[in-house]
Formats: structure tokens, sequence, C-alpha cells
């Protein structure tokens, strides 16, 4: 039976859950999808163009986030509640400890789920996704290189310019300057031209015009006039053939049967396992760092003990169990018998959560650290007081 103090508890948690993964993935989004703004600036696309394509990245940023906004959301329940003495006065009244954390335990599968959820499918959909996005911004020749008053580099040694372009798609004043070649650079001036796409590939029909061919190191050059000429834009697009997708961009299924003959695989098949047991593992993980969180922080503690210290121990904790995740899933790619470790690591950390929170072993703090920081707290109460 949920009661008002399972309300109580989970509504500040998961309030504190929710706007500590909102603020962090605001802020990384932000800086990622600066680094798409090309999108917009070179690439002629609109306003929601670009929130679409790099809102995709999302669900990535959410399932990276989500560990650490579920810790600090967990540490901020336990430490409010300590310092106003609610959980004491919970104990007080006779309840445990395991039935105060009843609520964030479920907050705990919940977010382990939903991590799980976004792993498997939402987040290799979503990069397949932009990857597709992105490879047909850049194929849309039209709009790469039809953009008035700007020199424009499709390629190495390939420049163009247009002056005007009307309603019709009509392209006016082209310059083109194609130095591909190290034996020969030819120019191409037209009074008007048009973009069309046809079976054998897309073509800018330039029309009133002449090309200009000079070779390095001398002055005069061949001038050529023409009436009507096809320049052939295919070379320049992408959309023929998508790129190999990569390990991460795999749905579950593809990366449990893998195509053999794909590149990807040929060239590193460990990638594939080091990313199933990546995605398999996470759930482990969310609840290693919940456990972290509430083996340091839910036990009745009064105002005379330190709930500060008792915070700032959880940190060496986290950086390890961070440091040996990423650490020892991207050994899995090369040494398929660290794999059982990969499971046992977070396994063993929410073994060990249970048994402080049990009360059969205490962690103490070795006692020339605390009389360090009691000495520094005395100090800064004698200074405050003074």
């Amino acid at each position: 039976m949920i009661t008002r103090l399972d309300r109580y508890v989970f509504r500040t948690a998961i309030t504190a859950f929710i706007g500590t993964l909102v603020v962090l993935t605001a802020m990384i989004w932000i800086t990622q999808a600066l680094r798409e703004l090309d999108i917009m600036t070179t690439q002629g696309q609109t306003i929601l163009a670009f929130v679409f394509i790099t809102s995709l990245a999302l669900p990535a940023l959410i399932m990276a986030l989500a560990p650490a906004a579920l810790f600090m959301a967990v540490a901020h329940t336990l430490f409010k509640m300590n310092g106003d003495s609610e959980i004491v006065v919970a104990s007080a009244a006779g309840i445990s400890t395991w039935r105060f954390l009843r609520p964030l335990v479920f907050l705990a599968l919940f977010v382990a789920a939903a991590c799980t959820l976004l792993s498997l499918e939402v987040v290799p959909a979503a990069m397949r996704q932009f990857r597709y996005e992105i490879s047909r911004v850049r194929a849309d020749v039209v709009a790469f290189i039809a953009q008035p008053g700007r020199f424009t580099t499709v390629a190495d040694g390939m420049v163009f310019n247009v002056r005007e372009r009307n309603a019709s798609g009509v392209l006016g004043g082209i310059f083109i300057n194609d130095s591909r070649s190290p034996n020969e650079v030819s120019t191409y001036l037209a009074d008007r031209g048009q973009i069309v796409d046809t079976d054998e590939g897309t073509f800018l029909i330039l029309e009133d015009g002449a090309i200009h061919r000079r070779s390095p190191g001398k002055t005069d050059s061949n001038v050529v006039e023409f009436e009507r000429y096809a320049f052939d834009l295919s070379p320049f697009s992408n959309s023929q053939d998508g790129p190999t997708l990569r390990a991460p961009e795999l749905s579950f299924r593809q990366l449990l049967n893998p195509n053999v003959e794909d590149p990807s695989y040929k060239r590193d098949p460990g990638r594939f396992a080091e990313e199933i047991h990546r995605r398999l593992s996470l759930p482990l993980y969310v609840l290693a760092f919940f456990g972290i969180a509430v083996a340091a922080l839910a036990e009745p503690r009064t105002t005379r003990e330190s709930r500060g210290l008792a915070l700032a121990g959880t940190i060496p904790w986290v950086v390890a169990l961070q440091v040996t995740s990423f650490g020892l899933i991207n050994q899995v790619r090369h040494n398929a018998d660290l794999i059982p470790l990969v499971y046992a690591i977070p396994i063993a950390v929410l073994i060990g959560s249970a048994i402080v929170l049990s009360g059969r072993f205490k962690p103490r703090m070795p006692q020339r650290v605390g009389r360090f920081f009691d000495d520094m707290a005395q100090r800064v109460v004698r200074a405050t007081v003074n």
C-alpha cells in the first residue's frame, strides 16, 4: 500500500532527479548543438531543421546523464531529510530504513528500466536518424551551392558562387573555379543556370557563358564560349550510397546477429561485443550508483554527526565506479575474458551497499582524517563567532 510518506519521499526525489537531468542535458546539448551550427550557416537550412537534427542527440545525452542525475537526486533527498531530522523521526516511529527507502528503490528501478529501453532501441534509432539527416543535408547540392553572394567550397579545389537565385530556382551570375587537377585550372562563367536531376545524375545546366582554362605557371588561357553546358554535380552528392552503420547505431537485434560481410564488422568484430555488454550492463551501473548514495546517507543521523563527510565519502566510490565501468567495457573489445567482470563489479557494489544498510558493516573514516576535518570545522566556527 502506498502511504503519504511514500508519496512525499518519491515526489521529493523525482523532482530533484528531473530538475538535475534537465539542467545537465540542456547545458551539454547546447554545446553539442553549436558544433552543428554550420547546418544553418553554410547549408542553407531553417532553424526548425537545425533544432530537429540537433535534438536527435538528446536520447543519448539523457541515457548518459541519468545515472549521475539519479545519484545526485537521491543524495540530495536523503541529505535534506537527514538535515531536517525526518529520517531520525521516521526511525523513532518504528519505520525501518528499508521501508523508508521503498519509494527511492522504485525510482531507481524506473530509471534503470528507462535507461535499458533507451540503450537497446531508442538511442541507436536516434543515432541512425541523425546520420541520415546529416547525409541528406550535405547531399542537398541545391541548398549547398545556391547561396547568393557566398563563395562555397564543396570539395578541395572546387569553389562555387552565384549572384542571385530567383523563386523558380534559376541561378544568375554563376562562377565556378575548378583547380582539382594539378595540370589545369578551369573557370566557368555563365549568365544563368539551373540544377536538374536525371537518371544519370545531378547536373548544373549553364547557359550563355565561357570556360577559361589555363595551366599553372602560365599567364595565357584558352577561352571556350558556349550557349549551353552541363556541369556534372554528381561527384559532390553523397546521397547515392549511405555510409555503413557503426556498432552504436545498430539495433540490439542487429548486434546479436551481425552481417559478417559488413566492413565495420570485418574491421573490428570486438566492437560489436563491447556494445552488446555496454547496453546490457547499463541498468546494473544505474542501480550501483543508487546503492552508493543510500549506503552513505540513508542511515539516521543526528545533528551532531557529520552528514557532509558522509556525502564527501561517496565521491571516491562514484569516480572509481565510473572510471572502472568505462575502462573495463572498452577492454572487452580486445579481451572477452573480462566480460564477467563487467557485471560482477556493479553487483558487488550493490551487495556491499546492502550489507552497509543492514548494519553488519559500517565504514569508518580514519581517525586522522576525522580529526583534521573536526579541527577545520572548529576553526570555521570560531572565526564566524568572532
